[in-house]
């Protein structure tokens, strides 16, 4: 798995098809891990938790009449076919979470399992998304919880807690004549 690209889609966005992924996604078969990780904010259920609907060894309890966000979501093993039954989210410990730029990559961590992602194979994959040269992703951001990291080829950096802030400007600037990565939350920032 050297390949970089990935793309992003987002419901509201490029749907799997448009962005070059097979027309019929992977089934989630055991996995539920998206009803544990993700706020669903229609049945008030905050990220990190079961939902209240999961049955376990069933899946969504009111799986017909489950919400719009339900629904639509994908987690990107479902539809990417550069990852394999490894990075399936209930066996990596994580899930690779569409966000809005179509160039940024979420990897959620269970936070029963908070550091799966810097496992082999995992690790040196994100790491390669993570390398400016790869022109399709911008961002790889690590949430284990409200806990953020952004990744880069030579390291990572944690920003702590985001207290609901969502925007991160991160890239590389020059300190002491060398080029050093930096990342901080941008929400309230002037461009």
């Amino acid at each position: 798995m050297t390949s970089p690209d990935l793309p992003n889609p987002q419901v509201g966005r490029p749907l799997p098809a448009e962005a070059g992924a097979p027309t019929a996604p992977k089934a989630c078969g055991q996995c539920s891990l998206c009803c544990k990780l993700l706020e669903i904010a229609e049945l008030e259920k905050p990220m990190g938790v079961w939902c209240r609907h999961f049955v376990k060894g069933r899946g969504c309890g009111v799986y017909a009449d489950r919400p719009p966000a339900c629904q639509d979501y994908q987690c990107a093993w479902t539809w990417a076919p550069l990852l394999d039954d490894r990075w399936r989210p209930d066996r990596a410990g994580f899930l690779i979470h569409p966000v809005q730029a179509a160039s940024e990559l979420e990897i959620v961590a269970d936070p029963s399992r908070p550091a799966a992602w810097r496992r082999e194979p995992y690790y040196s994959q994100i790491k390669t998304w993570s390398d400016p040269a790869n022109t399709s992703v911008s961002v790889v951001r690590v949430r284990i919880g409200d806990r953020v990291l952004v990744v880069f080829p030579e390291t990572e950096i944690d920003l702590g807690l985001s207290n609901g802030r969502t925007g991160i400007r991160c890239g590389y600037e020059r300190k002491g004549g060398k080029l050093q990565p930096y990342a901080r939350f941008s929400d309230g920032d002037e461009a």
